[in-house]
């Protein structure tokens, strides 16, 4: 069994030699620190931590589903924010995708992001069949 690298249409890849957004090894899926950026790498959803979260979780849902899986199939989120005030913003977002159990989730703040606009990053883990 080898890795398989992931890729779905709309969401925005970096260059080669860059990173992977999603892997898949087995029923395992992996998911790096995803952003609310389109393919020019401009900043999606403004000055919005909701809307960021949002576009974020519907990049997350479109590589779970082009691996074969579901959103509620995630085990494992980590969120990033660059200001503890955007935490009901990402929350609410949150509710919006997952059903039933929840995944672990881990909420950070840190001090900035890639870009200066950006105001919340997410990476997920999850599990093919798992969710149920």
């Amino acid at each position: 069994m080898t890795f398989e690298r992931i890729r779905a249409e709309g969401v925005p890849e970096l260059g080669p030699e860059s990173l992977s957004n999603c892997k898949k090894f087995g029923d395992q899926i992996f998911i790096s620190g995803m952003v609310s950026w389109d393919e020019d790498q401009k900043i999606v959803g403004g000055n919005d931590a909701y809307r960021q979260a949002k576009t974020v979780f519907s990049y997350i849902r479109s590589l779970m589903e082009a691996a074969g899986g579901k959103m509620d199939d995630i085990i494992k989120i980590n969120m990033f924010v660059t200001d503890m005030r955007y935490q009901p913003d990402v929350w609410k977002a949150r509710r919006e995708v997952f059903t039933g159990d929840f995944p672990c989730s881990t909420l950070v703040c840190v001090s900035s992001l890639f870009l200066p606009e950006l105001l919340v990053e997410i990476e997920a883990v999850g599990f093919i069949g798992g969710g149920g």
